[in-house]
């Protein structure tokens, strides 16, 4: 035995140290190479295909700015239109007259009022105001407008020196509230005199620009550049910043508005464009040296180290096969070793338990015929008790005894069919009635029973005894002298069926219902059982497609209900 044990030793080590320098110097030779013969080529088309990427990106960057922009612009002008004609059609079709100036008439002033109810009603988060202006300064509309102001202001005699349709963005000075401080898009559309407002009239609608605005400020922030709107005329209604100087070298992304004929452009100096491209460069240069001083590092380290796991494991695999099924290695990392070395430690662990269970699988087994060849004797000799009691009842003439004895061994019949999981509803309910005759015979009738089930569902399956633990708590636990109401129906429902058991008994305390609805034992009390089990029934046959619900009221009883699918099928005993 000592020279079998000293022999690994004795030529274990210099071959473990002779092949981990030979390994050390590969790996660090390996690892050099592959460090620097790709490094460079990779970080030149990195860096080119990155350059590539971010100023293809902050071009991207640039047209969607613009066309979301144009987007924006297109959606509120668009919405402005389509408040003027709702507000056209409305003028049509409620025909009304409204006077410029004070209104004297009772049903011109209702006509006023439903015309700015209706103005109103367009008010919403972006739309500030929708206002009908007349030649005099009178307006219906928005409270929120000063009419001194507006018909005093810049804006105004803008709008009057044009007659046609305008849109400006500008900021107001003509609102009471906090709209004077923010940006808005401005439509005006002059109103002709058949539409019942005095000649001269125009529509003024107010949208707030802050998308825009925003939008704007962000692309300025993000990208450090321009951006503007101009009009038709070549006038700029809105830009990010009025101190920035153009260049012929600057990059420029443009669009115009297919609604306004407005430009949209962002303009960007070129050095700022390719900046982002010299960053890369210089990171790409940075990042290649410090991983190949990495490379080198990470060879010498793991050639160290790689071949002290790989010796453990090959000592162990070979004591392994050698017939020692309870060895384990040591887990010197955490890498692929590590886990090679968790993957035999495991197996080994796994054979160990293999062995455990096969020794307690052979012991059970052994106990489960004995109880096997036991439950064969103790069924026969009871029910041949049984019938013993039975017939001498009837010889002494006692008619109830006879009667319970019958009963009884019917229940116990049922009980000893251990061989089946699942019987008809039919004969699980004759069960119940069985039980129900000894309950009777037992309290002479001091308790009323009442069963209902649907004929169709006779046939359907249930598990084995799940009703008669149920009516036995209620006797057990809800009836006092076995007085009471206890009342079993089962129903057809959408593809299942529904059993429901009440009773008005005593009920369950509330601090103890809790515990029988988790199906656990209540503390300090004996049984429980009944409830757990025909519940775990239920679940082990029809899984997550069943339910189980108990309701009780302290003195007023309880109530059980019980779901499972509508199954069919041929029992065997």
């Amino acid at each position: 035995m000592k020279t079998k044990a000293s022999h690994p030793r004795n030529k274990g080590k210099p071959q473990a140290l002779s092949i981990g320098r030979s390994m050390y110097a590969k790996l660090l030779m390996f690892f050099t190479v592959i460090a620097l013969l790709p490094l460079a080529v990779m970080g030149y088309f990195s860096n080119h295909k990155s350059s590539q990427i971010v100023n293809s990106q902050f071009g991207s960057y640039g047209m969607n700015a613009i066309e979301e922009l144009k987007l924006h612009l297109d959606t509120s002008i668009a919405q402005m239109d389509n408040i003027t004609g709702n507000l056209l059609n409305y003028l049509i079709s409620a025909p009304m007259v409204i006077e410029d100036g004070e209104t004297l008439n009772y049903s011109r002033y209702k006509e006023e009022q439903a015309l700015q109810r209706y103005l109103i009603s367009f008010e919403t988060v972006n739309i500030v105001s929708v206002s009908v202006v007349m030649p005099s300064g009178k307006f219906i509309g928005s409270g929120g407008l000063d009419q001194a102001r507006l018909t005093e202001s810049s804006f105004w005699h803008q709008v009057a020196g044009n007659g046609g349709r305008q849109v400006i963005i500008h900021r107001p000075d003509y609102y009471y509230r906090f709209v004077n401080d923010n940006m808005v898009i401005s439509l005006v559309v002059p109103v002709k005199d058949h539409f019942g407002l005095p000649p001269g009239s125009r529509i003024l609608i107010d949208t707030k620009a802050d998308s825009v605005v925003n939008l704007l400020r962000a692309f300025q922030h993000n990208m450090n550049a321009h951006l503007q709107i101009r009009a038709a005329d070549g006038s700029v209604l809105l830009q990010s910043s009025e101190k920035y100087s153009s260049s012929e070298d600057d990059i420029v992304w443009s669009g115009v508005m297919e609604r306004e004929g407005w430009t949209v452009e962002a303009r960007m100096p070129h050095a700022e464009f390719y900046r982002s491209s010299g960053v890369i460069l210089n990171y790409t240069l940075i990042v290649a040296g410090c991983t190949l001083l990495f490379a080198i590092a990470m060879a010498h380290f793991f050639s160290l180290r790689l071949t002290r796991p790989i010796q453990k494991l090959t000592h162990s695999m070979r004591r392994f096969g050698q017939g020692e099924l309870f060895i384990q290695t040591p887990v010197l990392t955490s890498d692929e070793l590590g886990y090679l070395s968790q993957s035999f430690n495991r197996m080994t662990g796994q054979i160990q338990d293999l062995v455990r269970e096969i020794s307690r699988s052979e012991k059970l087994k052994s106990e489960a015929e004995l109880r096997a060849l036991h439950y064969q004797i103790n069924p026969h000799l009871l029910f041949n008790t049984l019938n013993s009691i039975q017939w001498k009842a009837r010889l002494a003439g006692r008619r109830d005894i006879q009667k319970m004895i019958e009963h009884l061994v019917a229940v116990l019949e049922s009980t000893f069919a251990v061989s089946k999981t699942l019987v008809p509803l039919e004969e699980e309910l004759a069960l119940v009635l069985h039980f129900i005759e000894i309950q009777r015979l037992r309290y002479d009738d001091a308790f009323s029973f009442k069963l209902e089930a649907e004929p169709e569902l006779r046939s359907c399956l249930v598990p084995r005894m799940v009703f008669q633990p149920l009516l036995e708590n209620i006797f057990f636990h809800g009836f006092t002298d076995g007085a009471g109401e206890i009342r079993l129906s089962l129903v057809s429902g959408s593809g299942e069926i529904k059993a429901e058991l009440t009773d008005n008994g005593i009920g369950i305390k509330p601090e103890h219902l809790l515990y029988v609805r988790n199906g656990q034992v209540i503390p300090g009390k004996k049984g429980g059982l009944g409830m757990r089990n025909v519940r775990e029934r239920f679940n082990m046959h029809f899984g997550e497609n069943c339910d189980f619900t108990i309701e009780s009221e302290r003195n007023h009883g309880s109530k059980v209900i019980i779901r499972w699918p509508k199954t069919y099928g041929e029992i065997h005993p």
